[in-house]
């Protein structure tokens, strides 16, 4: 065993505040003060009415941008809970930072409103993530694009009534909701096999066939969101590996120089790309190498939901502190530091102050047995 213990094994119950020990660890050891510092940031959507804020920070020169950023490359810095966050609020804990950590050169996140006007009252610069920038792009194109709305309501229609038909086996992904321009190659991947199976298919009486054949009106969409994909998967790949700089820009260039032409549209998906990574570099000049993914985050936060995800009812708890644990470091002795160092009470304290009254709590005072 690891800890080379001869008692019995331990507990879910010791095991999760061992997690969390070491997720208070992380979260409150002393950083160092310096001149370099890059913060990301985000909320969480909501579990319940809470919503967490997490802030983790990394130092540029510090960052390997041969590859995107791992777990054990970023500290945690804050983690709170509130019902709702606005700007000045978000700036209070930012300020903190800048006196914690010393210059925060810039800040990587969405365009969240909150978080936008925070890093604007506090005077940091704001990258816009890549991804998000991307959805916003393919929002303002398709949101209201006829040929995009008829085609997502067919394959939800599609998805509603052969679920449990005998041609199941044809049905198209499921639609995300909130998140469903952050990825249309699912949609546009299973179109373009339908449509390859429709040209090679002899016998037209198939009840595939028949089921798929409307695709066809949708051909040249269909194309069109495909080449938008590829130009996605390319850019993102150059930026998330290795960062904006004057050669990953030139190189972004290239890709979009290769499907200018194809079409209005996808020259106005580029052109407003091209606009983004300029303006970028533009603003942080003086940084050989920008970090433009805010990915890492997202990532915490989905591996917290699947926590979470066999009881939607227990909201924000200190659990929570999983998501700064998944930075720990086994070499820098993180762990052994954390099971000497933090006891049950500073766990209990550090609740109290950021994450409050939870929701599995609140439930209990009101639905609580009564004599």
């Amino acid at each position: 065993m690891y800890f080379d213990l001869s008692s019995r094994n331990p507990s879910h119950v010791t095991i999760l505040t061992w997690v969390k020990k070491v997720g208070l660890y992380s979260l409150t050891k002393p950083k160092e003060i310096a001149n370099d510092w890059i913060i990301i940031l985000d909320e969480s959507v909501e579990f319940g009415k809470h919503k967490l804020l997490v802030i983790y920070g990394v130092r540029a020169s510090q960052i390997d941008f041969t590859r995107p950023l791992r777990f054990n490359d970023i500290i945690p810095l804050k983690e709170v809970s509130k019902d709702k966050w606005d700007a000045a609020e978000i700036k209070i804990l930012l300020d903190e930072l800048k006196k914690e950590l010393g210059n925060i050169i810039y800040a990587v996140a969405d365009n969240g409103n909150s978080i936008r006007k925070a890093l604007e009252l506090a005077s940091i610069a704001h990258v816009y993530d890549i991804t998000h920038k991307i959805a916003w792009i393919l929002r303002n194109m398709y949101a209201k694009d006829e040929d995009y709305m008829k085609y997502t309501k067919i394959l939800a229609k599609m998805r509603g009534t052969m679920c449990l038909s005998k041609i199941s086996h044809i049905l198209p992904p499921k639609l995300a909701v909130k998140s469903r321009f952050m990825n249309l190659k699912p949609i546009a991947n299973w179109g373009n096999s339908a449509l390859e199976y429709l040209s090679r298919e002899k016998h037209n009486n198939s009840k595939e066939y028949e089921a798929l054949k409307w695709v066809k009106e949708f051909d040249v969409f269909i194309k069109e969101i495909l080449c938008l994909n590829q130009i996605i998967e390319k850019i993102e790949t150059i930026l998330k590996n290795n960062g904006l700089t004057e050669k990953t820009l030139h190189d972004c260039m290239n890709v979009f120089k290769a499907q200018q032409g194809i079409n209005n549209r996808v020259d106005s998906f580029i052109e407003s790309l091209k606009d983004y990574l300029i303006n970028t570099k533009q603003m942080l000049s003086k940084e050989e190498k920008v970090l433009c993914t805010s990915d890492i985050i997202e990532s915490s936060f989905g591996k917290y939901k699947n926590y979470l995800s066999k009881n939607q009812m227990i909201g924000i708890t200190n659990l929570s502190l999983c998501i700064s644990a998944f930075t720990s470091n086994i070499e820098n002795n993180d762990i052994k530091n954390a099971m000497e160092q933090i006891q049950v009470k500073d766990i209990e304290k550090w609740t109290k102050s950021n994450i409050g009254k939870t929701l599995l709590s609140e439930r209990k005072t009101i639905l609580r047995k009564t004599g």
